[in-house]
């Protein structure tokens, strides 16, 4: 049985999601992500024949091209992600953590450590292809679930060669806490763990906080979830930062990024935790923001022991430049398993990749 990959949009830079799997005569699409850019357009989609598609997470650049896709294209994610689709969009549920068959071929899924309802994907050719959307192994609330074997490794390296772990990204922030704080989140996202870290961290200084509604909401859907999908002893921690009220002049505040420019926030400063755009870019170079990272992706280090587990001999460094000094430490990190090719078999017998 011949499979081939064809990376549509992912490698090479930051960018939306796109990646098509094609065997025995089946075409799967993992992800259809959309622009990250106000006024950028996608092309990946641009008369696409695929028999089915499977969604990793909802973030838009991994969900946002779903509208360009023709509508009677089956469609799969987990229930929680299928609320950010297009309205009216018919899906197929995937598992939080389990299998099914999608066109003849063995898919399975696990937690991914990123997102609510976010997993990673398996499929049951080649010798296993493993695609991780976004990943995280250090989430403190969601857990990330050990891979089968998989042959081919398509990685969310969206970090780069950077390998700093959570410590040093949770030192950098509170050094920002002394002062009226908005930090724009995505609400399925970090928000929630930094939810529970910044209400621990406001009763420890004695500070006020507010969390958006809309996280709040994400929250409360997390907590309705079996216990098995958070980490465990997490239901306490979660319970009470529901139980506690907004004040109303919170010094820090917890928002959704949808509203996430100074002019919104006039009595705060805004401190990103996450990718910025380029518009964000020039406010950061002007002090009209701050900046320090909060992990939600694999850093190098742990994309590499990932690779290892799951056995790989090939591995896709997706989301990330690959310009000189990156190719040099992925070289580095990956030795012979490295590979940039937008288009290749799943051949035992392929010798050579482009690097």
């Amino acid at each position: 049985m011949s499979v081939n990959i064809d990376i549509l949009s992912g490698l090479g830079d930051k960018g939306p999601a796109a990646i098509v799997v094609e065997t025995d005569g089946k075409r799967l699409l993992l992800d259809a992500g959309g622009a990250l850019h106000p006024n950028d357009t996608i092309t990946w989609a641009n008369k696409l024949d695929v028999d089915a598609v499977l969604i990793s997470h909802d973030h838009i650049d991994h969900i946002g091209g779903v509208a360009e896709l023709a509508e009677d294209i089956p469609l799969y994610c987990t229930p929680l992600v299928a609320e950010a689709l297009p309205a009216n969009r018919a899906w197929r549920p995937l598992p939080e953590r389990g299998s099914l068959e999608v066109e003849g071929i063995t898919v399975t899924t696990g937690q991914a450590g990123h997102s609510l309802g976010g997993v990673w994907l398996h499929l049951a050719v080649g010798g296993g292809i493993f695609y991780s959307g976004d990943a995280c192994f250090e989430s403190q609330l969601l857990p990330f679930d050990t891979p089968p074997p998989a042959r081919i490794a398509l990685l969310d390296a969206s970090y780069g060669s950077y390998d700093q772990p959570q410590a040093h990204c949770v030192q950098g922030i509170s050094k920002h806490l002394y002062q009226p704080l908005a930090l724009p989140v995505p609400e399925t996202g970090r928000a929630l763990e930094m939810a529970l870290w910044l209400a621990e961290e406001a009763d420890q200084r004695q500070l006020t906080l507010a969390i958006d509604p809309l996280i709040r909401d994400k929250l409360a859907a997390l907590l309705a979830l079996p216990a098995t999908l958070h980490r465990p002893g997490s239901e306490t921690a979660i319970a009470s930062v529901l139980a506690r009220a907004n004040d109303e002049n919170a010094l820090l505040r917890l928002i959704s990024d949808r509203n996430d420019t100074p002019a919104q926030w006039p009595d705060h400063h805004l401190l990103h935790t996450g990718y910025l755009t380029p518009d964000r870019r020039v406010q950061l170079a002007a002090g009209e923001i701050s900046w320090q990272r909060w992990n939600v992706h694999l850093r190098a280090s742990h994309l590499v022991a990932l690779a290892e587990q799951l056995g790989a001999t090939q591995v896709v460094p997706l989301f990330t430049p690959l310009c000189d000094n990156e190719l040099t430490a992925w070289r580095s990190l990956l030795s012979d398993r490295l590979c940039t090719a937008q288009r290749f078999p799943v051949d035992s017998h392929l010798a050579t990749f482009s690097v």
